[in-house]
């Protein structure tokens, strides 16, 4: 639940801001003696004896204190954060040439996997110096979670989450584009791959079977551990284990990504094996311009509204997590400094 409160200036301190709520109500205020002081929003106090005196001054600042951290506890406990602690890809698998054509989707070669990179940056702080924070967070909020109903408000994308994973806390949440009301099912699966875009792969992809949510559909750039990949349609679902859930599994996530798009993205140098190398060139049936082509004997191109590319399937689990809505840590320390 999302929440906002105006600001308005004070006189008397250049850089110090109030809650419009302030020039309500201050029953109770220490010293609290306003006589129309507060003007409304950005209009000066005014001078001579109905001025803002120390007194007044500083029993407001306890009370907006009060006031904020109140409206932030609330925020707080009206959101329900999950966050993906594992996330796999399974259809399509990622096939490159080296001494042959080699599935490096699971199994490593050189030391180097897609899932393996997918789990070591989801799960581990690899930064050098280390910044204190996992490197890949992908978290969805429920605002709040009720599952007695068939929708809830939704919204999901990245987040700061600290390390280590077993006591992580995530804050600063940027929306990815999946925003609206999930959809609950407490009988249906709320998420299932399309048949005929499987591959046959093994594991198979895992349907989000009830009681579970399904997303809103949209657009997203899946963060395949350092590789930014373009989903069209694309849509979340988990089951729910327990009530109130404090987890999900069989998560499924599902995307289309556009052959053009796939010709168009570069994967970073630093990847080994692969960086370089166009988006396509690493997926079955890929053929970028250029003399590069996907090395494996068999395509995985699938249609989608009569445009060429990959469904992709990723499977996830998420358990909750805590969601820091500290105000002060998010730019509204403005107007509270000693």
């Amino acid at each position: 639940m999302h929440r906002s409160i105006q600001w308005i200036a004070a006189e008397g301190c250049g850089h110090c801001v109030w809650p419009t709520a302030a020039r309500t109500d201050f029953t109770g205020v220490p010293g609290a003696r306003l006589n129309h002081s507060l003007q409304s929003d950005g209009a000066p106090v005014e001078k001579g004896p109905d001025r803002l005196n120390i007194q007044t001054f500083a029993g407001l600042r306890n009370w907006s204190l009060t006031l904020f951290a109140l409206a932030s506890a609330d925020m707080s406990a009206q959101v329900t954060a999950f966050r993906m602690n594992d996330l796999d890809l399974r259809d399509p698998h990622v096939f490159v040439n080296l001494i042959g054509c080699r599935d490096v989707t699971d199994t490593p070669l050189v030391g180097f996997s897609v899932n393996g990179e997918l789990q070591t940056s989801i799960q581990t702080d690899g930064d050098t110096p280390a910044d204190g924070l996992l490197d890949l967070s992908n978290v969805f909020l429920f605002q709040p979670l009720d599952q007695s109903l068939t929708t809830n408000p939704f919204d999901s994308g990245d987040a700061a989450c600290t390390a280590p994973l077993a006591s992580t806390a995530c804050s600063l949440f940027a929306s990815s584009g999946l925003t609206g009301d999930a959809v609950l099912s407490s009988s249906a699966p709320c998420l299932e791959p399309i048949a005929a875009a499987l591959h046959g792969y093994i594991p198979g992809v895992i349907s989000a079977n009830a009681p579970c949510f399904g997303s809103p559909v949209g657009t997203i750039s899946l963060d395949l551990g350092g590789i930014a990949v373009p989903l069209q349609d694309a849509q979340i679902a988990a089951t729910f284990v327990g009530n109130p859930a404090g987890s999900t599994v069989n998560g499924l996530m599902k995307g289309f990504l556009r052959e053009s798009d796939a010709d168009a993205v570069i994967i970073p140098a630093t990847f080994p094996l692969i960086g370089g190398l166009p988006l396509s060139e690493i997926l079955p049936g890929g053929d970028p311009p250029g003399p590069g082509v996907n090395c494996a004997v068999h395509s995985d191109i699938d249609l989608h509204n009569d445009v060429r590319g990959w469904w992709f399937y990723l499977n996830f689990t998420a358990p909750s997590v805590p969601l820091d809505f500290d105000p002060f840590a998010s730019g509204f320390t403005h107007g509270f400094e000693d």
